[in-house]
């Protein structure tokens, strides 16, 4: 149980940390984007990290949670609430990142969505 939210506490974490290190300048350019990564070299570096960390730990709480799904829907013994609930931590969690910045979460969490959909073993 501590195990699970110790992961969803590091989602949370990991998503905001990204969010306030990669600004994303209104209005959009390219150029301008790309400028404020290169001329902090370490805040990106530390993002960077931050987001691959991020988005591993997110990648494996999705294929978990496919894995429980499935099993549920083959009647073997898993709790039908407790995996409602963690399906609700991981909603909750990215609307509070999505809230704080939709860019950046809209990217964690689509790619950490992918990344855990072809995870999964058959």
């Amino acid at each position: 149980m501590y195990k699970k939210i110790f992961k969803y506490l590091a989602i949370f974490l990991c998503g905001y940390i990204l969010i306030k290190w990669i600004t994303i300048p209104q209005p959009f350019v390219l150029s301008d984007f790309f400028i404020g990564l290169v001329m902090n070299p370490l805040k990106f570096f530390a993002a960077s990290v931050v987001y691959f960390i991020g988005f591993l730990i997110t990648g494996r709480v999705i294929c978990e949670l496919f894995h429980r799904t499935r099993k549920k829907w083959q009647k073997r013994e898993i709790s039908g609430a407790a995996l409602f609930f963690e399906y609700l931590f991981l909603l909750i969690i990215f609307f509070l990142l999505f809230n704080l910045g939709w860019q950046q979460t809209f990217v964690f969490f689509s790619l950490s969505l992918f990344y855990g959909m072809i995870s999964i073993e058959p």
